[in-house]
């Protein structure tokens, strides 16, 4: 950003981009490598992360120069009193915690209308097209278009009505390949969603963090998110088990977990 190469919310949406792409290429990989033998597999995975590293150690820089360096000191104490910015993980949490959802919620859902969890892998294969195809144009258009809390609140709202489809079709209780097709629009809206929130969140956090320690609050947004999705997989697991599966009852998971994202909007600091 700094050098002219497009802004931050950009670059981290062609971040998101090269992640995705990855999750796509990688199984199928793995799958080649283990026609081979389960040892290869590893070695293999191995080599992948060694060369990750090399690339860090290489290309990232030890400091930056022009930046002042700061003391390492009385960080963290700054962070805790920044509202704004306790604000945004804490919605920034329950994002992904609605988002984990695709690995929680969405297989109990595929397995109940297939009768297994064979088609998941192919709904994980749609989420990780549309992000690899449609995640710049996705962020350019939102860019021109909507400020960065509006951006987060529209995808948030398709990560909601993702969950709402889904309880829409569960008292039907349809199964076979119509009955994939409530889960199939949830994984659809649901990386919408993604695509509208991920990238711009990030991107808050240089806005919000003190001089020279963008590297603790990025890393605090990651623990404190990471921490609500751990507490809150506990609930959903428990939500997801409470045999609540025939008739209209079947929707009131979903219901819960559409109000998440919900939650997550009210949550949301106010840019200033």
């Amino acid at each position: 950003e700094a050098e002219g190469n497009g802004d931050r919310t950009r670059v981290l949406a062609l971040f998101t981009v090269a992640g995705q792409a990855g999750a796509f290429v990688g199984p199928l990989l793995g799958a080649l490598l283990l026609a081979v033998d389960f040892r290869t597999a590893c070695l293999a995975g191995a080599g992948v992360f060694v060369l990750v590293l090399a690339g860090h150690a290489w290309l990232l820089p030890q400091h930056i120069p022009g930046r002042a360096r700061v003391r390492f000191g009385g960080g963290a104490r700054l962070l805790l009193r920044n509202r704004r910015f306790l604000a945004l993980c804490c919605a920034y949490g329950a994002y992904l915690l609605a988002y984990n959802q695709l690995y929680l919620a969405l297989p109990a859902e595929v397995e109940r209308a297939a009768g297994s969890q064979a088609p998941l892998a192919w709904l994980f294969a749609l989420s990780s097209l549309l992000v690899v195809g449609a995640q710049l144009p996705v962020t350019r258009w939102a860019g021109e278009r909507l400020a960065p809390r509006r951006s987060m609140v529209a995808g948030l709202g398709l990560i909601a009505a993702g969950f709402a489809a889904v309880a829409l079709a569960r008292p039907a209780g349809w199964t076979g390949v119509g009955g994939l097709a409530p889960a199939a629009g949830f994984v659809v809206l649901l990386t919408l969603g993604q695509m509208l929130v991920a990238p711009v969140a990030r991107a808050w956090v240089p806005d919000l963090a003190e001089d020279g320690r963008l590297g603790l609050y990025t890393g605090a947004l990651s623990s404190v998110s990471g921490l609500i999705v751990l507490a809150g997989s506990s609930v959903t697991g428990l939500l997801l088990d409470t045999g609540l599966d025939t008739g209209v009852s079947a929707a009131v998971p979903w219901l819960v977990l559409a109000a998440v994202p919900l939650a997550a909007v009210v949550l949301l600091p106010r840019r200033e």
